[in-house]
């Protein structure tokens, strides 16, 4: 469920008001630019950049972190494109179907490959580019005013009484504040999905979950990258198989746990899939160990300059661009498996933090187990928890999607006969919710949610679990391990990610 859903947009509305404003002014001070003057190459170049920003503006109403930026476009652009059209005549047809062109084949582009980043870069790009050229424009119109160059222009200028140059200064500094504003148009990575939670908080499951539901309604594949070592430091063939998806699978089949990664492994999956012609990934990272204290810039740099000095063939820029993905893992596994020997520390925590710069949205784990001893550690545990979210989300900004998930509610409630998408699962998933409200640390995260997306699910790996009690602390019934996979509103993450 979207925690605080119908109030983000109060908090936009200063910078509506503003944008607003701006485009009045904008179009009050238009009439000083002599554009009725400009050549053809001028007025085919005004007809196709508010054309294209128009028609680029349509498509970012599609996402809600893009619609601020889509919003500036047409609240600027189409009364301009009005006025060129009716007050100036300066409107060109080719320039305008020609503007609408790109800006539609860059929607498309955008929704078909769910790279709104793609879409928001060149419409900023654009925007800026076309405010820059407009700057100058009127900069040297006011030079005109005084030319020649010299005292006695500049004293003619000065008596001259006319309202022109005034006009021209306000119209300069309207245009250069459009050009700060084009700040609203802001990256959207919303294709690129990456979970993350601490030791013990079901990442193995719940990539196992996910997998399975990527491949029976999203076509889902998978790609994976394993570094594993033996006790003498080299590369174990053994250990890597084991920790393969199928490898993994094939455990829980035979009635038996999938091992834990070690401290000399890692392991690096990514699932992707389809939503009819929208594609999407998710990333995991899995290690053993915390790392949660250590998320943070200066441990971060920290990380790869020690990377630096053990990769000695790598530029420390480009370890800075590669980190965290698939391909540099692989190649680090082939060229510099001495080099590492099972000392994933850096890598591990230089792998996560940039995920999660470049993730467009970003999944926190919050372990079950926490809810059945709420009221003794579990609670102090939780805490804890929400504390390091809520510094992160602030870290990492409000231009991303955030997702809580409360793993293992299976040992919670007994789901073996709720449906996912039913009004009693949502009743548990309230109750779960109003239970952590109680703690401070997850209110101030109720609070961020305000002003940035952030959304809140229960999930289950295998709802068919018999649920494990506590009462007063003590545990009445223990819980039989896991030997399917059966999701229980382990959709409804997937759905968050597209």
């Amino acid at each position: 469920m979207r925690i605080h859903s119908s109030l983000k947009l109060l908090y936009e509305l200063p910078a509506v008001g503003l944008v607003l404003l701006l485009s009045f002014l904008f179009l009050w001070f238009a009439g000083t630019l002599a554009f009725s003057q400009v050549s053809w190459p001028g007025a085919f170049l005004l007809s196709f950049f508010p054309a294209f920003f128009v028609a680029s503006a349509s498509g970012m109403f599609f996402h809600e972190q893009s619609r601020k930026g889509g919003f500036f476009l047409i609240a600027v652009f189409l009364p301009f494109l009005y006025f060129l059209s009716f007050d100036l005549g300066v409107l060109k047809a080719n320039g305008l179907l020609l503007g609408l062109l790109a800006g539609g084949l860059l929607d498309w582009q955008a929704l078909h490959n769910n790279r709104f980043n793609l879409l928001t870069g060149y419409a900023r790009a654009g925007a800026r580019l076309f405010f820059f050229g407009l700057g100058v424009y009127i900069l040297v119109l006011a030079l005109e005013l005084i030319y020649p160059f010299s005292g006695e222009g500049l004293g003619r200028f000065l008596e001259s009484g006319s309202e022109r140059p005034l006009d021209l200064g306000l119209a300069l500094l309207v245009v250069l504040s459009l050009y700060q504003l084009t700040g609203l148009i802001r990256d959207v990575r919303i294709s690129d999905v990456f979970i993350y939670g601490p030791s013990r908080s079901g990442k193995t499951f719940l990539l196992l979950a996910l997998y399975n539901h990527f491949v029976n309604f999203y076509a889902g594949t998978h790609r994976e990258i394993i570094l594993s070592y033996d006790t003498q430091g080299k590369l174990s063939k053994a250990n890597e198989d084991r920790l393969r998806i199928e490898s993994m699978l094939a455990e829980i089949e035979a009635g038996n746990m999938p091992k834990s990664t070690s401290r000399a492994d890692m392991a690096m999956y990514v699932l992707s899939g389809k939503k009819g012609a929208i594609p999407i990934e998710f990333s995991f990272i899995d290690y053993s160990g915390e790392y949660t204290d250590d998320l943070d810039p200066e441990n971060y740099s920290l990380a790869v300059n020690k990377l630096d000095e053990k990769l000695e063939r790598f530029n420390i820029n480009t370890i800075y661009r590669r980190i965290g993905t698939i391909s540099f893992l692989e190649q680090l596994k082939k060229d510099y498996a001495k080099e590492l020997q099972g000392e994933f520390h850096d890598l591990i925590l230089a792998s996560i933090y940039k995920k999660m710069e470049t993730a467009g949205k970003i999944i926190f784990l919050v372990d079950g187990d926490y809810l059945l001893d709420y009221h003794l550690e579990g609670r102090m545990e939780l805490t804890r928890l929400f504390g390091l979210y809520s510094r992160l989300m602030d870290l990492l900004g409000s231009d991303k999607s955030y997702a809580l998930v409360v793993t293992k509610i299976d040992k919670f409630k007994d789901l073996s006969e709720i449906p996912e998408e039913s009004a009693e699962a949502r009743e548990i998933e309230e109750e779960i919710y109003k239970l952590l409200s109680k703690t401070d640390t997850f209110r101030e995260i109720l609070h961020r949610a305000r002003k940035v997306p952030i959304y809140f699910y229960t999930v289950s790996v295998d709802a068919t679990l018999t649920p494990q009690f506590s009462k007063e602390g003590k545990m009445i019934e223990e819980q039989q391990r896991i030997t399917q996979i059966f999701p229980w509103r382990v959709g409804e993450i997937a759905k968050f990610g597209f």
